[in-house]
């Protein structure tokens, strides 16, 4: 009688479930690093150039994390991946970044930078000018702004996570010979 060794099969979960962590993770610290250097994203007065480098210290290693799975799964499958394989697993990544960055931005503006979060709500009603109307909308939505915040950047993160895993899939998949099946 032969034993039938059956192979495990392979799943991208835990390793875009780890590289979602990390860059969660190096996207808090830089949330402080920039802070510490003085560059802010909500300031409309912020040059140029600091809002360009704040958003390659942001995306690019969101694009290496999401490509780092996809080129980490093509090795674990001997080299081969399909078209959706690859986006899946890339998606992925972004899925668990986005909710990941949601939940920390909400701890970042309400319990570790809640000066931060003041900061926005001010300059909201700096922008909102003399219209009472929307200086009463500004004040109305206080209480549900930071959900609303770690809402979009949850959004925004998994969208744009969508596009680099189409792209990233179109560049790493291979597709097996059929006279190696």
């Amino acid at each position: 009688m032969e034993e039938l060794v059956v192979e495990p099969k392979k799943n991208p979960n835990m390793l875009a479930f780890k590289s979602a962590a990390a860059y969660s993770v190096y996207f808090f610290v830089l949330m402080f690093v920039m802070k510490w250097m003085g560059v802010d994203q909500n300031n409309p007065n912020t040059s140029t150039a600091e809002k360009i480098i704040y958003s390659l210290a942001s995306y690019i290693p969101f694009i290496m994390a999401v490509v780092f799975v996809q080129t980490t799964y093509k090795k674990e499958l001997g080299g081969y991946i399909t078209f959706g394989k690859a986006f899946s697993a890339g998606f992925k990544v972004a899925a668990y970044a986005g909710l990941f960055i949601a939940v920390l931005t909400i701890l970042y503006y309400k319990v570790v930078d809640t000066n931060a979060f003041n900061q926005i709500m001010d300059a909201a009603v700096a922008q909102a000018g003399d219209d009472e109307a929307k200086i009463k909308g500004v004040e109305m939505m206080r209480p549900y702004m930071v959900l609303f915040i770690g809402f979009g950047v949850a959004v925004s993160y998994t969208i744009y996570g969508l596009i680099v895993s189409l792209i990233g899939a179109a560049v790493v998949k291979k597709e097996q010979p059929l006279y190696e099946e």
